[in-house]
């Protein structure tokens, strides 16, 4: 299985030695550090833990393991990834269902579109409340939380617009079909399960999005979408 295999590669290899096999890595107490191959800057804020096997910069805010430094450094995506290091740590992998890898990616890129599109529509009285709240601003940017606008069908709409195909969006979870309809537009059957609501994405090990979790939020204008809080519920997950 593809998180055996995983498990398996994260065992036989050490974060630093494959960081250190694409950049350059100075010894910083009991961790490493270097300048961030992901973004400009002079002064280092790239650090690797050996001790938890992770790697974070505190310039970009990118994190993640061994998996998620070569999706980036190699801008490949996960089973790619898996495949890269595989074969540096002698793993052999099971053969992989390449219909349903390009699916999982397809579902993806819906999901990292959509959080651009949440985070876009947060505005600062969401963020006052966000930090109200005692979330601060690095926070609300590093987890990329959003907002779901008081609308019917903007997210439905936006990612028909980027060219994704009504199958692929409702295998996401992140729209419902009406019970009844005759209407041939795409925008009339369906609409987007979020409404009104801030939006928290939720990542796999691989920090790739796939799923979200969504708290209302009514703000000073009344309602349109959501009639009823107790029935639509104040916590709402794809």
């Amino acid at each position: 299985m593809e998180f055996d295999a995983k498990e398996e590669i994260k065992n036989k290899l050490d974060v630093v030695d494959v960081v250190s096999s694409y950049i350059q890595l100075q010894k910083a107490g009991t961790n490493y550090r270097a300048c961030c191959p992901f973004h400009n800057e002079k002064t280092p804020s790239f650090y690797v833990s050996p001790q938890r096997q992770i790697w974070k910069c505190f310039g970009c805010n990118r994190s993640g393991d061994i998996f998620t430094f070569v999706m980036n450094i190699e801008n490949v995506d996960f089973i790619t990834a898996l495949k890269i290091l595989a074969d540096k740590a002698g793993v052999k992998l099971p053969q992989f269902d390449h219909k349903l890898e390009s699916q999982n990616k397809i579902i993806y890129n819906i999901f990292s579109d959509i959080i651009q599109l949440y985070q876009n529509n947060l505005n600062q009285d969401i963020k006052d409340y966000l930090i109200k709240r005692g979330l601060t601003e690095e926070i609300i940017k590093e987890f990329r939380l959003g907002f779901s606008n008081d609308e019917w069908n903007q997210g439905l709409n936006y990612l028909i617009n980027k060219g994704y195909v009504i199958k692929d969006l409702i295998e996401t979870g992140l729209f419902i079909k009406k019970n009844e309809t005759n209407n041939t537009s795409v925008s009339n059957n369906y609409y987007d399960r979020f409404r009104s609501r801030i939006m928290f994405p939720i990542y796999n090990t691989s920090n790739e999005p796939i799923a979200f979790t969504g708290r209302i939020f009514e703000g000073k204008n009344k309602l349109q979408t959501i009639k009823n809080i107790d029935e639509s519920g104040k916590y709402v997950n794809s």
